[in-house]
């Protein structure tokens, strides 16, 4: 599955958490990955199951500096989630997405004291 969330932001972070210094950089990686878990999880618990594929094969991955993806590799992800005009979405990623960010938020600005 192909889709893109963009979350602004990202490149303030990393500038922030290279003032900051290593442990900030630790601390705030070690809380992206955390969060890209949960969202895995999310998305697993809301994925229509018929066969069981999609839903066992969503996982996370590092994917570069204070940065992760969530991939649902099954070719047919993008239509449950986006629907068709004969099937209607039964998202699973976006609402784990929404779930996870004012988490993942306040997390964040524990680790930098705002």
């Amino acid at each position: 599955m192909s889709i893109s969330f963009k979350v602004r932001g990202v490149d303030r972070l990393a500038r922030l958490a290279a003032q900051k210094g290593a442990k900030a950089q630790v601390a705030t990686d070690r809380e992206l990955e955390l969060s890209s878990l949960r969202i895995e999880g999310g998305a697993k618990d809301r994925a229509a199951v018929d066969t069981g594929d999609m839903k066992k094969n969503i996982f996370q991955s590092k994917a570069g500096k204070l940065t992760y993806k969530i991939t649902s590799p099954q070719h047919y992800s993008i239509y449950v989630e986006k629907g068709t005009r004969k099937m209607k979405a039964q998202p699973f990623l976006q609402p784990a997405i929404d779930e996870e960010r004012p988490t993942l938020l306040g997390n964040l600005k524990r680790i930098y004291g705002k």
